[in-house]
């Protein structure tokens, strides 16, 4: 196991999620417009698109071929439905128990934050193997997809009398976490088949797309309505021309 690569990785991975704090200082401190949210969300989707498309899903196909990668998409996005699905009954259970109470909900908020996390961290993470580098595009779009959702759920716990304090602390262990996640990809994974690689990278972009379309996108085409679709392609079209140009 190469420490140095492993510790790189964690780094570059608290870089991505550090977006997460600012999220939630700007949402607690400050009221931002929701229309700016949703632009924020729909720009970050296209840009972690592109990424996904032009960089992470060609490297997982490049390493093991078509079939473990297209087996890692599925399955990635079918543990992330899964997951996602779950958090959303306890919070419709919680609701449908305790009208008003909010405590749970903002737990659940955070949790949500962190699923999306994992499988773009472990990505992140992944692309040192080999001697590879950290995807300058993929790490401008996690950036970007992170921030929104911070930062709407900062203004939330606040709004159920959450503190600062705590507010900060919770996205603080987010971002911790985060980092590990993408540390765990060169850790556990530096000596493997290049077909489980594959499959790795295929799993974590499957997430990452399943993620994409049932939560950020949804979320901005409600503010944004009609100009979802070109501000995100906006987005998409930044990531595709950083990808030639760096």
């Amino acid at each position: 196991m190469d420490w140095t690569t492993v510790f790189k990785a964690g780094l570059w991975g608290w870089l991505a999620a550090s977006s997460l704090l600012i999220g939630a200082l700007i949402g607690f401190y400050w009221r931002l417009p929701r229309k700016l949210v949703a632009t924020v969300m729909a720009y970050g989707s296209g840009v972690l698109i592109a990424a996904l498309c032009f960089e992470q899903i060609p490297e997982a196909q490049r390493l093991g071929g078509l079939w473990p990668t297209l087996s890692g998409l599925l399955i990635g996005g079918t543990v992330f439905v899964l997951a996602d699905e779950y958090l959303d009954h306890l919070e419709q259970h919680h609701r449908s128990r305790l009208p008003g109470k909010g405590s749970l909900v903002g737990l659940l908020i955070a949790a949500g934050a962190f699923l999306d996390g994992i499988p773009e961290s472990l990505g992140l993470g992944l692309g040192l193997l080999g001697g590879g580098n950290i995807s300058a595009v993929m790490l401008v779009a996690i950036f970007l997809a992170n921030l929104p959702e911070a930062l709407a759920s900062a203004a939330g716990l606040k709004g159920e009398g959450r503190s600062a304090g705590y507010v900060f602390t919770l996205w603080g262990v987010i971002v911790l976490l985060s980092g590990i996640a993408a540390m765990v990809g060169p850790a556990l994974m530096a000596q493997v088949s290049p077909l489980w690689l594959s499959f790795a990278l295929g799993f974590s972009a499957g997430a990452v797309l399943c993620m994409l379309v049932d939560t950020l996108i949804p979320e901005a085409f409600a503010e944004t309505h009609a100009l979802t679709g070109l501000i995100t392609l906006s987005g998409f079209m930044t990531a595709f021309a950083l990808s030639h140009l760096l």
